[in-house]
């Protein structure tokens, strides 16, 4: 079950679903999530100038390699069709497989599918973490039907992003907006692969709310709240303006009694600044990280679930089942206040932690490492 800590208890709407399509074999367990760490926080946005810089631009003329971009209208924008037609050809579906043991013990694979959009000529692809997570094989489907194997180039948790590649060139490709410039009331389009099997589905909408944190397993996301319709399968794929630039990733949607039109996607702003990280390194470098997997406890305290071998918090002694009180000086009562905490802070720097465990309470200081995930 998903967390909204922004969802009264009484709303009847608390679950969020990542919208990831799952297709259990026989005895498989039908579902393939992400785990997060506390310390994945988000890293800077960047500018738009430096974001404009990197990425892909996109031109008003038909080129090989560029999104097609036809009828504009005085501010730049463009008719539906149109808009389709050109950045329908940069976004793909995601085919995934994971090789795992059911409840019998038996190897049987589970098959996954999720959305991405191409961002370079050169076949690097933008998609949710929770797509490819944990995934043996990963292919790609290209708006013609043309298929390829892709590997794995960078991910992160912390934003739920990853960026995977083909070998192929003279890709049509998106560049992304600057998100800051949204309003809500502005009209948006999502294309993606709902339910794994509906390739290329465009579905549209309005921009219902900017900076809506969204908590799921344990990570909060501020996210861009749309009502366009966004299903399983979704995950990954582009929200689109009218002038078919990226103004953010869908990544989640609201699940529950008489909810509809609840879809979330990641900024555009947020997620350039990631992506670069991850083309460039495979990883956001500078990341300060304790080494900690946290829940919520019954009393509704941050409690920590595990620890990573040889991580900060390891060598502090900090154990599952203790209680993180606070962290520098600053009352921990949510997840929330120790990634924003976490956020302010770097490699090498010294963080005291105040602990609860059993009855006693005790502080621990220790030295936080650089996250780096693993093949990295």
């Amino acid at each position: 079950m998903y967390n909204c800590k922004m969802c009264p208890k009484k709303s009847g709407f608390k679950r969020f679903l990542i919208i990831i399509t799952v297709m259990a074999l026989m005895f498989g367990s039908g579902y393939a999530g992400a785990m997060f760490t506390a310390d994945m926080h988000d890293a800077a946005a960047e500018s738009s100038a430096a974001v404009q810089a990197y990425m892909p631009q996109v031109i008003p003329q038909v080129t090989d390699n560029v999104l097609q971009i036809i009828a504009l209208g005085e501010d730049g924008s463009m008719s539906l069709p149109d808009l389709f037609d050109g950045a329908n050809p940069a976004v793909v579906a995601i085919s995934t497989e994971t090789v795992g043991r059911n409840a019998f013990g038996i190897a049987v694979t589970r098959p996954a599918s999720g959305s991405g959009f191409l961002v370079t000529a050169d076949g690097y692809i933008v998609t949710n973490d929770h797509v490819i997570y944990g995934a043996d094989s990963i292919e790609v489907l290209l708006h013609n039907g043309r298929a390829f194997p892709a590997r794995l180039v960078g991910r992160d948790p912390g934003s739920d992003l990853a960026v995977i590649k083909i070998e192929q060139d003279n890709l049509p490709h998106l560049r992304f907006a600057d998100s800051a410039d949204m309003r809500v009331g502005e009209q948006v389009a999502a294309i993606g692969n709902p339910l794994g099997e509906l390739a290329n589905s465009l579905t549209v909408g309005y921009i219902s709310a900017l900076s809506r944190y969204i908590t799921i397993d344990n990570v909060t996301l501020n996210m861009l709240q749309t009502d366009a319709a966004v299903n399983p399968g979704n995950s990954g794929g582009p929200l689109l303006n009218l002038r078919g630039e990226v103004v953010g990733v869908v990544t989640a949607k609201s699940i529950g009694r008489d909810v509809e039109g609840l879809g979330f996607a990641i900024p555009a702003n947020h997620a350039a600044g990631v992506v670069r990280q991850l083309i460039d390194y495979g990883f956001i470098r500078g990341r300060a990280i304790l080494g900690i997997i946290v829940n919520v406890s019954e009393q509704g305290q941050v409690q920590v679930s595990s620890v990573q071998p040889q991580s900060a918090a390891y060598r502090a002694g900090i154990q599952p089942g203790d209680i993180i009180l606070a962290a520098n000086g600053v009352e921990i009562r949510a997840f929330a206040d120790l990634r924003a905490l976490l956020d302010t802070l770097s490699p090498g720097d010294t963080i005291e932690v105040r602990i609860r465990r059993g009855a006693a309470e005790t502080t621990i200081t220790t030295t936080l490492d650089e996250y780096r995930p693993a093949g990295f």
